[in-house]
């Protein structure tokens, strides 16, 4: 896999933060189609459906990639695959022991002040308090776990240095919907963290459309990714500690077999036949069912 930080969770303590984007990695890197790594065949395949129209259709799994990240994360020690918390399904938990030294607003009433003078700093709209605020309150308050040093020198002074010796949980999603359902997995996320059930979250999508999204499955699939979260402020709305991962193929081959739904990798099956139009090559899938391949494009 091509890999790369979207966010890197600037609160998070930097040994918890590097630890967990080196088990992300390792589980993206896992995922192996081929000896060359992760190759992904991009070629553009069609279904006739009952009103004869001819669309496109999903020739690569999304379980494929999910199933299998899952299963290397639950093998890492101190690591969970998919589990349920507080009635919340998620893709996986990673829990550090995290020795060292945190902080803590000394009163909690001067938070607001810290938030204003951040605001400033940053250059961010007044209205980043509403997101900003449960944040904090949940990082400096209700916590001492976190990383002081992006806040504004005049922000500092009002924290005292706690030490820490504790167990630090990271929630992971790993995301292969559409914008939405990226949306929905960050809703969660913030919603364990306000619950006090995680310290912070992961969140691991495709980087973009060119090289990733919808070279692995079709346009009108609309499978997100970070090109298109940021094109809707996504960070704006993100109210935990957040380490965010990109993910793309490591290339991509038109003789590469397919991602199976069950997690095995398979090939069309031709018949030598086209259908009624001429138009395209009839194949059978992974399911038995008709595929359409536009003739003459091997």
């Amino acid at each position: 896999m091509r890999i790369n930080i979207e966010h890197d969770g600037q609160f998070i303590p930097d040994m918890i933060r590097d630890r967990a984007f080196e088990i992300i990695s390792n589980c993206l890197n896992s995922i192996r189609t081929s000896p060359a790594g992760f190759i992904v065949n991009d070629t553009l395949h069609f279904r006739r459906q009952r009103n004869s129209n001819v669309t496109a259709c999903v020739m690569n799994s999304a379980n494929f990639i999910s199933s299998q990240f899952q299963r290397n994360l639950s093998q890492i020690p101190g690591c969970r695959g998919e589990t349920n918390i507080a009635g919340q399904d998620i893709d996986g938990m990673i829990v550090q022991q995290y020795t060292g030294i945190g902080y803590r607003v000394k009163d909690k009433n001067k938070l607001l002040e810290v938030l204003h003078d951040y605001i400033v700093q940053k250059n961010l709209p007044e209205s980043a308090i509403y997101t900003l605020f449960p944040m904090f309150y949940g990082m400096y308050v209700q916590n001492a776990f976190y990383d002081i040093s992006h806040l504004p020198p005049e922000a500092i002074e009002l924290f005292e240095s706690v030490p820490v010796d504790a167990l630090f949980r990271l929630g992971v999603e790993f995301e292969t919907g559409n914008v939405a359902s990226s949306f929905r997995a960050l809703n969660k996320l913030f919603v364990l963290f306000q619950e006090g059930h995680i310290d912070a979250g992961v969140f691991v999508t495709s980087t973009d459309k060119s090289t990733s999204a919808t070279r692995i499955w079709p346009v009108s699939n609309r499978n997100g990714s970070f090109q298109e979260l940021r094109q809707r402020n996504y960070l704006g709305q993100v109210s935990l500690p957040l380490l965010c991962v990109g993910f793309a193929p490591d290339g991509f081959d038109s003789q590469a077999q397919f991602l199976g739904r069950g997690g095995l990798l398979y090939s069309l099956r031709p018949t030598g036949t086209k259908d009624n139009t001429g138009c395209f090559d009839v194949f059978i899938g992974e399911d038995g069912e008709e595929i359409l391949r536009p003739a003459g494009i091997f």
